[in-house]
């Protein structure tokens, strides 16, 4: 019986049903097409690296595989999935979930939802939304609000509800604003077609206040 342990460069790994790879112990002990088996859930193609191979009566097998030039060093119990180029998730001390990338794609089929106390997003640039249809049951604080762009048409609709301002200096330059059934009001004051003034005279004389 023949079984031996050793380290090995490991290089030219391609896919299939199995993962196979060259492995290279000694430069005279070189054997293409050794298998290497992952664990369920978990899959990796780094190509080439450097690894643990088992001979075991004229069969070998890789037991590790590793890239140590790129591989992150990680504080005590952290633990991460990483790439060569660098993006990762780390799993930080502190209950903390560090994800590192350049561009971030998440689908999901039918819904996604974040449960938490605050949700921040800082984007340099612009939030861009998507959709038929954005929702907000809560309150929203926006410090600037542009409908329809800098320029440009837009619209924007409220069903229900109420809307409040205080402290707001609002100007509008050529606009047209239609307003059908409800009521107006300013300072308590009905500004509808159903209010009525006061001491109204004839001829240039102005009228009495909003009654």
């Amino acid at each position: 019986m023949f079984t031996m342990l050793r380290r090995a460069r490991l290089r030219g790994l391609f896919e299939g049903l199995v993962q196979k790879v060259r492995a290279e112990a000694t430069e005279n002990d070189g054997k293409d097409a050794v298998e290497r088996f992952q664990d369920y859930g978990f899959a990796a193609n780094p190509v080439e690296g450097q690894g643990l191979v088992l001979h075991w009566e004229g069969h070998t097998i890789v037991l590790r595989m590793d890239r140590m030039a790129e591989r992150p060093r990680l504080g005590a119990y952290e633990v991460s999935v990483w790439h060569k180029e660098g993006h990762h998730v780390t799993l930080r001390a502190g209950r903390l979930v560090e994800v590192e990338c350049d561009d971030f794609l998440l689908k999901a089929a039918n819904s996604a939802t974040v449960e938490t106390k605050t949700f921040t997003v800082r984007a340099s640039q612009k939030i861009r939304n998507e959709t038929p249809l954005d929702q907000v049951t809560g309150i929203q604080q926006p410090q600037q609000l542009t409908v329809g762009g800098i320029s440009g048409p837009g619209s924007a609709t409220m069903v229900g509800g109420s809307w409040s301002m205080t402290g707001v200096s609002w100007s509008a330059t050529n606009c047209q604003t239609a307003y059908t059934g409800g009521t107006l009001t300013m300072n308590g004051k009905d500004l509808s077609d159903q209010h009525r003034h006061g001491l109204v005279q004839r001829g240039t004389d102005d009228s009495g206040a909003v009654s």
